[in-house]
C-alpha cells in the first residue's frame, strides 16, 4: 500500500500513549502511598495495567480478523479517553470519601485505579490486536525488523512519560510538582493526533477477509507443540520485562535520585536498540536473538539485585539489562507471524496475551509481595523495634506470605530521610506522626524519627534488591525455552520463514514437518509453501523473501 508508511506511524502511537500512561503511572507510587496505598495493592494495581490487555488482546486477534482494523483503532481510542477521565476525577472522589472514612476512602481508590488501568489496558490490548498483525502485513518482506521499529514506540512514550514524571510529578521533579493525576492523563494528547490519522487513513483487509481459508485455519497454530513453548516463553517475557518496568522507578526511588532517570535510560536504550534488529537476525536467527538476549537479561537482574551503592554501577547494571529485555517481545511476535502465517492474528495476539495476563495476575503482585517480605524481614532482623512501630498488615499473594510496612508511614519516613531542609522535615514528621495516629501505634514516633527513617529506608531497598534478585530466575526459564527451540529447528534443517500459499490458503498445522524444502501445495487446506519456493504473500503485495538463520 502507498500510506503503509503513515499505518506504521499510527501504529508506532498507538504505543506511544501506552508507553506514555505506563511510566507515568509507575511513577504515582509515592503519591499513592500517602493516601494508603501499600506496595501489594501498588503492585496489583500495576498488575491490572496488564490484565485487560492479556484477555483482551485474544480476543481482539479473533475480532479485528472479522471487523477490520479501523473500526477497531477507533473504538479502542474512544475507551482510551475514558480511562483518562477516570484518572482525572479520582483526587477529587478520594477528597469526598476521606471526609468519611480514611480507610475506606484508600479502598475506594484502590478500585477506582484498578478500575481505570483495567480500561487503559483493554485499550492496549485491543491497539497489539490490530498493530501487530497490521505491520505484518504491511512488510511480509521483513517482518523481524519492522516489528521491532514499531514496538520502539513502546520505549519512545516511556521516554516521554519518564521525562514528564521527572519534570513533574514528585517532590523531586526537576521543575515543579504538579498532581499526579495530570500526568498520568497525559498520553491522551497523543491520542487527539491519533485519532485524525486514523480517520484519514484507508486500512487494508485483514487476513482472514483476503483469505479463502477456513476459520478453524486461524487456529491451527495451537497444533504446534514448538508454538506451545512460544506461549510459556512470552508469558516469561511478560512477567520479567513488564513486571520489572513496573516496579523499576519505585526500586529505585531511594537509590537514584528521581529514580525515574533509570527508566528513561533504559527505555532510550530499547528504543534505540529496535532500530537495529533487522541487521542482527541477518547474523544469527531470531530464536539466537532470543536465547543471548535471555543471558543478558539473568546477568542485568542479578546484578541490578546486588549490594551496589554507585549510580554509575547502578545505570551499568541497567544497561545489561536493557540489551537483554530489548529484542524480547517483538521479535517473538515477528516469530509467529514468520512461522505461522495462516493464523493472521491469533497468533501474535495468543503470545502477547500470555505475556500480559502472566504479569497482570502474576508478576506485578509478586514482586511487589517478594520486596514487602524482604523489607520486612531485613527490619525484623535489624531494627525489630521500628517495625514494630511501622508494622502493617500480614498479607498473602498465591500463598506467598509476607508482611508489610505501613505504606503512609513507610513513605512519609523515607522522605523525611531524604529530605534537604528543616521545613520539609517538619511536614514530613506531621505526616508520620497523623499516619501513625490513624494506625493506632502508641509510641511517640516523632522522639525516634532519625532513627527509624534511616532503618525504614535501608529497609526499603534492601527489599527491592531482593525482588529484582528473585526476578532473575525468571530468564532462566526462558533461556531454556529458546535452548529447546534452537535444537529442534537445527533439527528439521534451520528457523525458516513460512508464507502463505499462492490460493490464500493455510500454513502449519501440526508439528511443523512443513519446513522441510518438499513441502508442496497438495491442495490441503493447512499446506504451506517455504519462501525459497517464491511464493507472494497474500496480504502485502511485496514479494517476500528468504529469512536468514540457519539454526
Amino acid at each position: 500500500m502507498d500510506n503503509r508508511k503513515t499505518l506504521l506511524i499510527a501504529s508506532f502511537l498507538t504505543l506511544v500513549a501506552a508507553g506514555m500512561g505506563f511510566a507515568t503511572r509507575g511513577a504515582a507510587g509515592p503519591a499513592w502511598a500517602a493516601m494508603g496505598i501499600d506496595s501489594g495493592n501498588f503492585g496489583m494495581i500495576m498488575g491490572y495495567g496488564f490484565l485487560g490487555f492479556g484477555f483482551v488482546i485474544f480476543f481482539g486477534g479473533i475480532i479485528v480478523e472479522y471487523l477490520g482494523y479501523k473500526k477497531l483503532l477507533l473504538i479502542s481510542v474512544v475507551l482510551h479517553f475514558i480511562s483518562a477521565i477516570m484518572i482525572l476525577a479520582a483526587p477529587s472522589m478520594y477528597d469526598g470519601w476521606v471526609e468519611n472514612s480514611p480507610a475506606e476512602a484508600t479502598n475506594n481508590l484502590i478500585s477506582l485505579l484498578k478500575y481505570s488501568v483495567l480500561l487503559f489496558s483493554i485499550c492496549a490490548g485491543l491497539y497489539e490486536a490490530v498493530i501487530n498483525p497490521l505491520v505484518g502485513q504491511l512488510y511480509p518482506e521483513n517482518q523481524t525488523h519492522y516489528l521491532n521499529i514499531l514496538h520502539a514506540g513502546w520505549p519512545g512514550g516511556i521516554i516521554i512519560g519518564g521525562v514528564l514524571a521527572a519534570c513533574f510529578q514528585n517532590e523531586t521533579a526537576w521543575i515543579a510538582e504538579i498532581d499526579w493525576q495530570y500526568a498520568l492523563s497525559s498520553y491522551s494528547l497523543v491520542l487527539v493526533g491519533l485519532t485524525f490519522i486514523i480517520l484519514k487513513q484507508q486500512f487494508p483487509d485483514t487476513v482472514a477477509s483476503k483469505s479463502n481459508a477456513s476459520f478453524g485455519v486461524l487456529f491451527s497454530c495451537f497444533l504446534s507443540i514448538p508454538f506451545l513453548v512460544l506461549i510459556v516463553a512470552h508469558a516469561l517475557i511478560g512477567y520479567m520485562e513488564l513486571g520489572v518496568d513496573s516496579w523499576q522507578t519505585r526500586l529505585m526511588e531511594r537509590l537514584v535520585e528521581n529514580s525515574v532517570t533509570v527508566l528513561i535510560y533504559t527505555s532510550l536504550l530499547m528504543f534505540v536498540l529496535r532500530f537495529f534488529a533487522g541487521p542482527i537476525v541477518h547474523r544469527i536467527n531470531p530464536i539466537g536473538l532470543l536465547l543471548i538476549s535471555s543471558f543478558f537479561a539473568i546477568i542485568g537482574l542479578r546484578w541490578l539485585g546486588s549490594e551496589i551503592e554507585s549510580v554509575y554501577i547502578i545505570f551499568a547494571a541497567a544497561t545489561v539489562y536493557s540489551l537483554g529485555k530489548a529484542f524480547l517481545w517483538p521479535t517473538m511476535l515477528a516469530i509467529a507471524g514468520e512461522r505461522y502465517p495462516q493464523s493472521g492474528a491469533i497468533a501474535m495476539s495468543t503470545l502477547g496475551a500470555a505475556g500480559m495476563i502472566s504479569v497482570g495476575f502474576i508478576g506485578g503482585a509478586m514482586i511487589g509481595a517478594q520486596q514487602s517480605r524482604a523489607m520486612s524481614e531485613s527490619l525484623q532482623k535489624t531494627n525489630p523495634a521500628v517495625l514494630a512501630r511501622y508494622k502493617g498488615d500480614d498479607a498473602s499473594f498465591l500463598g506467598f506470605d509476607y508482611g508489610t510496612v505501613n505504606p503512609a508511614m513507610q513513605q512519609a519516613a523515607m522522605d523525611y530521610h531524604g529530605a534537604s531542609d528543616d521545613a520539609k522535615r517538619a511536614e514530613t514528621l506531621a505526616t508520620v506522626v497523623s499516619a501513625a495516629n490513624e494506625a493506632g501505634v502508641q509510641e511517640d514516633v516523632g522522639s525516634t524519627i532519625a532513627a527509624d527513617s534511616a532503618a525504614v529506608t535501608a529497609a526499603f531497598n534492601t527489599g527491592g534488591r531482593a525482588a529484582l534478585s528473585k526476578t532473575a530466575m525468571i530468564p532462566i526459564g526462558m533461556a531454556i525455552c529458546f535452548l529447546g527451540l534452537l535444537v529442534y529447528y537445527k533439527s528439521i534443517g534451520g528457523y525458516k520463514v513460512l508464507t502463505l500459499d499462492d490460493n490464500g490458503g493455510g500454513g502449519n498445522g501440526g508439528e511443523d514437518e512443513s519446513d522441510s524444502d518438499d513441502a508442496t501445495d497438495d491442495g490441503d487446506p493447512l499446506a504451506v509453501t517455504t519462501v525459497e519456493e517464491g511464493a507472494e504473500e497474500c496480504c502485502g503485495g511485496d514479494e517476500a523473501k528468504e529469512g536468514d538463520g540457519g539454526g
